[in-house]
This record gives C-alpha cells, sequence and structure tokens, in this order.
C-alpha cells in the first residue's frame, strides 16, 4: 500500500492521528474493519471476513478527516 499523506491535501497542514469513538459501542470505542468488495458472509456466522483496519488522521487547520486501510496483522 502507497505511504500515507503527512499533510492535508485540501490546505496542506499537518495530520494528526486520530480515533474514532462510537459512544453506542461496547467500551465507547469504534474499531473499523473492511473486507474485499466480492466477499460473501460466512456461512457459519454470517459475518465477513476481515481484509483488514481503517485508520484516521484528520488535519489541524480545516479539521478534514482520512480514511485510510492497513493489513490485517
Amino acid at each position: 500500500m502507497p505511504s500515507r499523506r503527512t499533510t492535508c491535501p485540501d490546505c496542506d497542514s499537518k495530520l494528526t492521528d486520530i480515533q474514532i469513538i462510537d459512544n453506542d459501542g461496547p467500551h465507547g470505542q469504534a474499531i473499523l474493519e473492511y473486507t474485499v468488495g466480492e466477499a460473501q458472509p460466512s456461512m457459519w456466522t454470517g459475518r465477513f471476513p476481515i481484509a483488514g483496519k481503517v485508520n484516521a488522521m484528520m488535519c489541524d487547520q480545516c479539521g478534514r478527516v482520512l480514511l485510510y486501510a492497513s493489513d490485517k496483522k
């Protein structure tokens, strides 16, 4: 995967790592994951296979949020 940006594509200010919070989820924290487009849910669990996590960065100046995928580890 290509490397992450360190500056905002809109205003060229610094990007900072952030965590996305889901106040309705367990412990108030969301873990965003992704699967491949053609994935099918498991016949046994009904869940999709997880390909990796989604990480977020936010611009210190304009507030734009960028999401990046990282491989499952």
